[in-house]
């Protein structure tokens, strides 16, 4: 008897609960946020084929020990490009073999930042327009050869993870 003199109480309590939630206030984890850097490895003599990279390691310029994959072997990388600033520069490290040595390339991503509203729960997304890539940029720590060919930005605005951006010839 003693629960049912509670029970308003609790009924008035679950509903101002469930209706202070509306379906706008979670962010849909389906919905496009920031887009990371797609880029794809593909050999310098066949250009149509993927190659992969043999123990990859991309290590960010944001801090000292910003690393970002650890010794994969792979054909197509993601990567976060900064949103505070306008270029991003990562050192990208192909492990030793048995017959090379551990060889870094360091490269230079140029852009422009753009924010745009999504909705009230995921807020905003930035996107990086006029994308512009160097490779081997100055790097004091980089004295051995380039194990990258060339390479061909293949779109100048990253605003979808659906194409690569940047194919890399090796």
């Amino acid at each position: 008897m003693k629960f049912l003199k509670f029970w308003p109480q609790v009924l008035v309590s679950m509903m101002l609960l469930f209706n202070g939630c509306t379906r706008d206030d979670i962010c849909d984890p389906n919905e496009a946020t920031t887009p990371f850097l797609i880029i794809t490895f593909k050999d310098n003599l066949n250009r149509d084929d993927a190659k992969e990279v043999v123990g990859l390691s991309v290590i960010g310029d944001y801090t000292p020990e910003a690393e970002i994959l650890t010794e994969v072997t792979t054909d197509s990388i993601a990567i976060p490009l900064r949103t505070a600033t306008n270029n991003t520069q990562y050192k990208l490290v192909r492990a030793a073999t048995d017959t090379s040595a551990e060889i870094i390339d360091v490269f230079l991503a140029n852009y422009q930042t753009e924010d745009i509203y999504i909705n009230r729960a995921c807020a905003y997304k930035t996107i990086f327009n006029n994308l512009a890539f160097s490779e081997n940029v100055t790097d004091s720590d980089n004295d051995s050869a380039s194990w990258i060919l060339n390479y061909e930005i293949n779109q100048t605005n990253v605003a979808d993870e659906i194409q690569s951006h940047i194919t890399i010839y090796h």
